[in-house]
């Protein structure tokens, strides 16, 4: 049976083959079973790496067939050896000394048939200055696990390697272990046999680890001292390696850092290298630290600085050596420092005081000298410049001050005399004096030398001689003086005069024996004239000062002489006796003398003038006629009848004062203690000027007013300021600064804060409310109400006045809180404005008020709310009326209110509407949206320059054109005539009348004045000839035309005289009526605004209707050419896609025909009509329409190669111009105009000096200089309306004005012209302030303002 069973390979293993009998099966071939039994079916293995492989088999036995799988399992056997893995980094880096991982970066292996974990490194030579460490102990082998864990480390144990770096090998050697025994079935050879040798016998992967030990600064460096440094007193040395050594084991020399820990005391170290980028030497500047190379290169130098008054003779300082990282002790340096003779020796001469004719000694006190220097050199004075009034002396007679002036009297000076002296003979007991020569010289001196042998010094000695009262006083002038009856005059000292040889003119006394009968002797006391009595004095000084007077009161009768009686005294001395003279001149009839004395008042008093204080005589007895006329009334009152009390007067008669009738009432709010009135005295033939002074006394009578206290409206947790406003008190005799509040109880729920600081001491004053000094600030939380309570003083007077009452309890002053508003202000009214009217400038100007914009706020005052401007007017611009500055931001309801707010029109332009646009805030800082403002007004002009018209022709008509707004009335004088609301066009008839003279040619002009809610436009007059028929140069079948003419006959009737004007009866059709409209010369067709726009294919080019043709409801245009089209209408969206008639009035290309002068022949458009195709040529192209979004772009017209400019209102021709041209020369950030570049300083703010230097140094140009009117309006303008600095000044001749840039002066703008020049002070420079005038300021001090300068292109 088993023979007939077979074995077929249906498949070969995957990983090997099978042999029968040694040979190879391959599918289908067989086997038996004793074939299997014998062992000739042999497995044989590829030697892969794989555990297992599986066989297909077939069974038979002839007649049936099985499938079987016959599964093998493979032994894996160790024959692989470790491969190391490839891009290991070949270098490991460890620091001197210290322990470095060897990570798998360094040394990793592989091996296909071994766990790569369990692979073995043997260390086959070890390091050489360090060792393998394993979790800190040193191993000969380790396996690759212990790498992976990274506890394998190499640690250098060399020690120190200096400089240089040191390498080190570590080599190692590669195993993955021993084979393992193998099952015996696997082998030819019996169970008893072993496996072969395997291949671990081959040769093992070795492997060498460098590694680099880099140097580690560890060591500390050292100082070493070495031979002694010596240097010169005052002089220099280099430190040199010789003096100072240093070393370090780790670190160059070069690198070494010396720092001085205590600087020497008589000196410095300098180091003379140059700093890095510099060629100037340092010498001379003393440094903390310097390095080991510049000791090496000889740069560092000690400076013994220090040996002025001091004799040092040795030095040291410390300092330590720095490698960076570490460094030595503290190591002193000595300095042996060689003294030389150097010092100027100390000289001491003092200023001496001497009576005269006195002698005074020179001792140690006065005259001394030391000398520094070691060894000390003998010192010698030397007389070099003897005293004038007196000599300097030996004693030689002790204290005989008699035998010393007889010597010097006999001219035996010499023999007393000194001019040589030392100071070991001073210190030896020699004696030095001064001796005066008893001259009336107040000072004197002499100067002295002092030398050591190589130094002189010179002191000048002052002497003070105190003079001796030994001498008369005298007079030396007595002549008198002559006045008018009712005059006063001066006593001069040309009138009167003494001297005193020994006494200054302040101490020579006029003592008065008597004084005059018939009037005063006054001396002025401050500003009053104090009468003089028996026994009192003045001195000299007074009368040289012009402090006395004599004032004659005597009767009209007295007249001849008047005299005073006096003698002088010096405090010692009196001279005799004397009179003074006084000539009273006889008044003549008709010649006036007032006689006056001073009027004492207080303050707010009314005084009565009578004929004591006040009286006028002319020699008759008519008073009536004595006018007084007021020249310069008192600056704190006033003159008035008493029957009419507060009327003032500025004349009255002697009649009037010897009546009682006139008064002077104080107004009782002025500080100064003097009034005075100046006064002229007539009598209808002659005048007299005459002045009455009068003495106020400041009493303060009136108790402080609390005025207002109407409390205070504060947002929750906010400060807000206290004024006036809110809390004010009144004292018309006190200044604000002394009414003082006296807090009685604070604030419970806040604080007051006085210049941003709590309030301290518990009051404040009524000066502090007025500069918004005081303020309230919320302490937050549910609070409602706050207050403070307090009285008021005036620091005179108790208690104070409410509502007329007095008192002297605390005042209550409330305080609101109010919670924070979130809701916006509402735009109540927005209306667009047209009322254009014509300033008083010439400019034109709309008034922006509450009516035509209003905003309203929730508990929001008109002033907290604000207009912020976005975006500002494309044409015109803000101004506020009320200052004539720009408003180029903000504006407030308030200023709406007042009607302060203008938009000024720019009539260069032909825009005819603009607008703004603006948001609305509060002062919490809630604001709305934003909202626009228009603005639209009319342009009015007459039509044409010129018309010619003949005498017979009858009637010529005016048209006058208004263009822009035409649905509110314009005015227009012509006389003043009126454009109804609607119209565009008005006309004016004129009657030409025939006067049947011949004559030449008449003219007359008409003019547009006086416009009324518009504005004139560019032709404003229009000039009409008048000719003559009679010459033939009318004919009566044709039009005579002038330049552009289109006259109009209307019927003749009769006409009074040339040029009667009527206004045309015939209305002005309206646009909405049927009809057509031509649009010819008068001016292009403008469609009506949201209308349909035609548009053509591709290009977006808008085409002109030529006419309009209005059929029911429905807007037909006519255009001429050939040309895609398309329409759209943007009324509204339910109109659009409606489709429109288009008429082709002409075909192709069409040739005017030519108009003949004279004719007045009007081309019309050809009748013929036909339907538009969807297809036609395109034109050329256009540019959007011009709006003031597009301002300022150009655009280039292929068709006509001309460039065209938007101006915000229509496409204009474009051309480079020479003002272009010159911006272009200007730095950025300058402006150009009129030949120059500027620049406004805006930020940088400062003095007129501190401009000036800034615009030369900074800006490379001059402060701005003003030429003409046209400048200074365009710099107003180009400084926002804002002050500003100017370059004129007057700072080298007082009074003559010039500028910085050397213009000359040919234009000013004075705000008070010419401007007075004051003799005190330095306002000297020119700003620019309030309306563009001109004003003096300070140049270096005061405020500091805007400037601008410019720069000549």
């Amino acid at each position: 049976m088993e023979e007939a069973l077979r074995v077929e390979l249906k498949r070969e293993p995957h990983h090997g083959h099978i042999e029968l009998d040694g040979f190879p099966m391959k599918p289908g071939q067989t086997f038996t079973v004793q074939d299997l039994k014998s062992l000739k079916v042999r497995y044989h293995h590829d030697s892969t790496e794989t555990m297992q492989d599986n066989i297909v088999f077939i069974a038979t036995d002839g007649f049936n067939a099985a499938d079987f799988v016959l599964q093998v399992k493979v032994i894996l056997v160790n024959d692989e050896i470790p491969v190391l893995m490839p891009g290991l980094k070949p270098m490991l880096d460890c620091a001197e000394g210290q322990e470095v991982v060897i990570t798998a970066e360094y040394i990793y292996a592989t091996d296909n048939d071994s766990d790569d974990s369990r692979l073995t490194y043997m260390i086959a030579r070890q390091p050489y200055h360090g060792v393998v460490r394993k979790s800190g102990f040193v191993v000969d082998r380790f396996i690759q696990a212990d790498i992976i864990a990274g506890i394998i480390t190499y640690r250098h144990t060399g020690g120190e390697i200096g400089l240089s770096p040191r390498y080190d090998v570590i080599t190692f050697v590669i195993s993955d272990g021993e084979a393992e025994t193998l099952p015996a079935c696997c082998y030819n050879e019996g169970p008893s046999s072993h496996r072969p040798s395997n291949r671990l016998q081959q040769t093992l992967p070795v492997y060498d680890l460098n590694i680099t030990v880099f140097p580690v600064d560890s060591q500390p460096p050292s100082i070493a001292i070495g031979e002694v440094f010596v240097v010169d007193e005052g002089g220099s040395a280099p430190i040199t390696v010789a003096h100072l050594g240093a070393s370090d084991m780790d670190t160059p020399l070069e690198e070494l850092e010396l720092i001085l820990v205590s600087p020497p005391q008589f000196g410095y170290i300098e180091n003379i290298l140059p700093s890095p980028g510099f060629e100037k030497s340092n010498m001379g500047i003393s440094i903390g630290s310097f390095s080991f190379k510049d000791v090496m290169n000889g740069h560092i130098n000690y400076v013994q600085s220090r040996h002025q008054r001091v004799e040092p003779t040795e030095d040291q300082f410390m300092l330590y050596v720095s490698d960076g990282k570490r460094r030595s002790v503290d190591t002193p340096f000595y300095i042996i420092i060689s003294p030389i003779n150097d010092e100027v020796p100390e000289f001491l001469a003092r200023n001496i005081t001497v009576r005269e004719g006195d002698m005074k000694e020179l001792d140690p006190a006065i005259l001394n000298a030391v000398d520094l220097d070691i060894p000390r050199n003998d010192l010698v004075f030397s007389v070099i410049q003897q005293p004038q009034h007196g000599v300097i002396m030996g004693r030689l007679y002790g204290n005989d001050i008699t035998r010393y002036k007889r010597l010097i009297h006999r001219r035996h000076h010499s023999e007393v005399a000194v001019r040589d002296f030392t100071m070991e003979e001073l210190k030896n007991g020699m004696t030095v004096m001064y001796m005066h020569d008893d001259s009336e010289s107040v000072q004197d001196g002499f100067t002295i030398e002092l030398t050591d042998g190589k130094h002189r010094l010179q002191k000048h000695v002052a002497v003070k001689v105190v003079p001796v009262n030994d001498e008369t006083p005298r007079v030396i002038r007595n002549n008198g003086i002559e006045v008018e009856m009712g005059e006063s005059r001066l006593i001069s000292s040309a009138v009167l005069s003494a001297e005193d040889g020994d006494t200054p003119a302040e101490h020579v006394l006029y003592v008065f024996e008597s004084v005059p009968t018939h009037g005063l002797l006054q001396l002025k006391v401050d500003l009053d004239w104090v009468p003089l009595s028996v026994g009192m004095n003045c001195s000299q000084e007074a009368v040289e000062m012009n402090l006395l007077r004599y004032l004659h009161t005597g009767s009209a009768g007295s007249k001849g002489q008047d005299f005073f009686v006096f003698y002088l005294l010096d405090g010692s001395n009196r001279s005799p006796a004397q009179h003074f003279y006084i000539t009273v001149k006889d008044m003549e009839k008709g010649e006036i003398a007032i006689f006056g004395k001073l009027i004492k008042a207080s303050r707010g008093e009314r005084v009565v003038l009578t004929t004591d204080v006040l009286l006028a005589m002319d020699g008759t007895d008519r008073p009536e006629e004595l006018l007084y006329v007021i020249t310069a009334p008192p600056t704190h009152g006033q003159v008035e009848y008493i029957k009419h009390p507060g009327v003032p007067i500025n004349t009255f008669s002697q009649m009037d004062v010897a009546a009682n009738l006139v008064c002077y009432v104080h107004d009782n709010r002025g500080t100064s203690t003097r009034e005075t009135i100046r006064f002229v005295v007539s009598n209808g033939q002659s005048t007299r000027n005459g002045t009455l002074e009068i003495a106020v006394e400041m009493t303060d009578r009136v108790l402080p007013s609390l005025t207002r206290n109407s409390g205070l409206r504060v947002f929750q947790g906010s400060t807000m300021a206290l004024s006036s406003e809110a809390l004010s008190l009144y004292d018309p005799d006190t200044p604000p600064t002394s009414l003082v509040f006296l807090l009685a109880q604070s604030p419970q729920y806040g604080q007051l804060l006085v210049q941003g600081a709590l309030l301290t001491g518990g009051n404040f004053t009524q000066q502090n409310l007025l500069d918004l000094d005081l303020a309230y600030r919320h302490g937050g939380g549910p609070s409602q109400i706050d207050r403070f309570s307090f009285t008021a003083s005036d620091g005179t007077n108790q208690g104070f006045l409410v509502e007329g009452r007095i008192q002297t309890e605390p005042v209550v002053f409330t305080i609101q809180m109010e919670t924070l508003d979130s809701s916006t202000p509402r735009v109540v009214q927005l209306q667009s404005l047209w009322k254009v009217e014509l300033l008083k400038d010439g400019r034109y100007g709309m008034f922006i008020s509450s009516r035509e914009l209003k905003v309203k706020g929730t508990d929001t005052s008109d002033e907290d709310i604000s207009f912020h401007i976005l975006r500002p007017p494309y044409f015109g611009y803000l101004e506020n009326a009320t200052t004539g500055q720009f408003v180029t931001q903000r504006f407030t309801q308030k200023d709406l209110n007042r009607r302060g707010i203008l938009y000024v029109i720019n009539p260069a332009l032909e825009a005819l509407s603009d607008s703004v646009e603006f948001q609305v805030s509060d002062r919490q800082g809630n604001a709305g949206a934003s909202h626009t403002l228009e603005f639209t007004w009319s342009r009015v002009e007459l039509s044409q320059p010129e018309y010619t018209v003949c005498e017979d022709q009858g009637t010529l008509s005016l048209s006058v054109v208004r263009k822009g707004n035409t649905a509110e009335s314009s005015y227009v004088a012509v006389k003043v005539k009126e454009f109804d609301p609607g119209m565009s066009r008005r006309s004016w008839r004129i009657e030409i009348a025939q006067d049947q003279l011949e004559e030449a040619e008449e003219t007359f002009e008409v003019t547009l004045t006086a416009p009324v809610n518009t504005v004139l436009g560019s032709i404003t007059k229009a000039l009409v000839k008048i000719i003559d028929s009679r010459k033939g140069l009318c004919n009566r079948d044709s039009t005579l035309e002038g330049p552009g003419l289109k006259g109009k006959l209307v019927p003749q009737g009769p006409h009074p005289r040339h040029g009667a004007i009527k206004l045309e009866t015939l209305p002005l059709p309206q646009q909405d009526s049927e009809g057509w409209m031509r649009g010819d010369n008068a001016a292009p067709f403008e469609p009506p605004p949201s209308k349909k726009r035609l548009r053509t294919i591709g290009n977006g080019r808008t085409v002109r209707p030529s006419s309009v043709h209005k059929n029911g409801s429905d807007l037909v245009f006519t255009y001429h050419g050939i040309m895609s089209m398309r329409v759209e209408d943007d009324t509204s969206p339910s109109r659009k896609g409606r489709k429109a008639k288009v008429l082709v009035t002409s075909r192709g290309q069409q040739i005017a025909p030519v108009v003949s002068p004279g004719k007045g022949v009007v081309p019309r458009p050809d009748s013929r009509t036909a339907r538009l195709t969807s297809q036609g040529v395109p034109g050329s192209s256009s540019p959007k329409a011009c709006a003031p979004a597009l301002m300022g772009l150009l655009h280039f017209n292929q068709s006509s190669s001309q460039l065209l400019r938007c101006d915000g209102v229509s496409w204009r021709p474009w051309a480079l111009t020479d003002e272009m041209v010159g911006t272009q020369k200007c730095p950025a950030g300058w402006t150009y105009h009129g030949g120059c570049c500027y620049f406004l300083a805006a930020e940088q703010k400062a003095t007129w000096s501190a401009a000036t230097r800034a615009c030369r140094e900074i800006h490379h140009g001059n402060i701005v200089s003003i030429l003409s009117k046209t400048d200074m309006d365009w710099l107003w303008d180009f400084s926002g309306r804002k002050p500003f600095w100017i370059g004129l000044n007057d700072r080298e001749n007082r009074g003559r004005w010039e500028w910085v840039g050397g213009e000359p002066v040919s234009y000013t703008n004075w705000r008070k012209s010419p401007p007075r020049v004051k003799r005190k002070g330095a306002k000297n420079c020119v700003l620019v302030r309030r309306r563009a005038k001109w004003q003096i300021q300070d140049c270096k001090k005061g405020k500091r303002h805007r400037y601008v300068c410019y720069i000549k292109t």
